[in-house]
């Protein structure tokens, strides 16, 4: 089959036109902010941010930005790093292109189980221990590696207590009654390990709201609190010949030495 010359045109003028401007950027730096909650509704945001050599080829970005929309997916195949980086046990994926003073894509998702598995439990305490195979994605050759530019943050639950070594080596800080471990590559290590425990709240031994309702509510709880009030108003009005027969056994039963 023979391609006439006009055909061939035509070829050119459409390849000319879908490969006329790759988009210039650079991605400068990536964090991911993991949130972790005593209830297991664990979060997380990653912002991918990125450089431009100029405002043209940002203006380019942004209008690409407009046709990619919202789909992941199609984000994806624009940029293979544009992704998830804690593995597929994630839901409500959303995708956005910020700009301001910083521009960057943000991608925000659920972890669809708990980034902490729960280890030891006393009646004291529970132990938390993270689950290493949701940052796989950091895993090469026997070491995780968190890469140049790359910032990781847990943010752990209030009250949690970290036990035993962050690995790899980690900087934690506090907020409040929150500490944040975080991860800046680029950071190497065998192991992954983040272990903290949370202290159970103990309920009080007495029910106070059961006893209010058996106190206020029923036949039994009323004739007693009508015997304590009895019981303390005969104190009150025999104060007094009490207070009397209690010094008169207190001395009665003294004994006095005489030198």
């Amino acid at each position: 089959m023979q391609i006439t010359k006009k055909a061939l045109l035509m070829i050119i003028l459409l390849m000319t036109m879908t490969f006329a401007h790759a988009i210039n950027y650079s991605l400068t730096s990536h964090e991911i902010n993991i949130q972790i909650t005593s209830e297991g509704n664990d979060t997380a945001i990653e912002k991918f941010f990125i450089g431009f050599p100029d405002e043209t080829e940002k203006k380019a970005f942004r209008d690409k930005s407009l046709v990619l929309g919202t789909n992941i997916e199609e984000w994806e195949k624009f940029n293979p790093e544009f992704k998830t980086s804690l593995g597929q046990n994630t839901s409500n994926k959303k995708i956005s292109y910020n700009e301001g003073e910083q521009n960057y894509l943000q991608i925000s998702y659920d972890l669809s189980e708990p980034l902490m598995a729960k280890g030891k439990e006393t009646t004291m305490v529970t132990e938390y221990i993270v689950k290493a195979n949701y940052f796989n994605s950091f895993y090469q050759a026997g070491l995780w590696i968190i890469p140049d530019n790359t910032k990781i943050s847990v943010d752990l639950p209030p009250g949690a207590e970290i036990r035993d070594t962050v690995e790899p080596q980690a900087n934690i800080t506090t907020m409040g009654s929150r500490k944040i471990v975080t991860w800046e590559g680029y950071k190497s290590g065998n192991r992954l390990t983040l272990n903290y425990i949370m202290w159970k709240k103990i309920d009080p031994v007495i029910d106070l709201n059961a006893l209010t309702l058996f106190l206020f509510n029923t036949q039994e709880g009323m004739l007693l609190i009508l015997i304590v009030v009895i019981v303390i108003a005969v104190i009150i009005w025999q104060r007094k010949k009490i207070a009397q027969k209690i010094e008169d056994f207190v001395e009665k039963n003294s004994i006095i030495k005489e030198e």
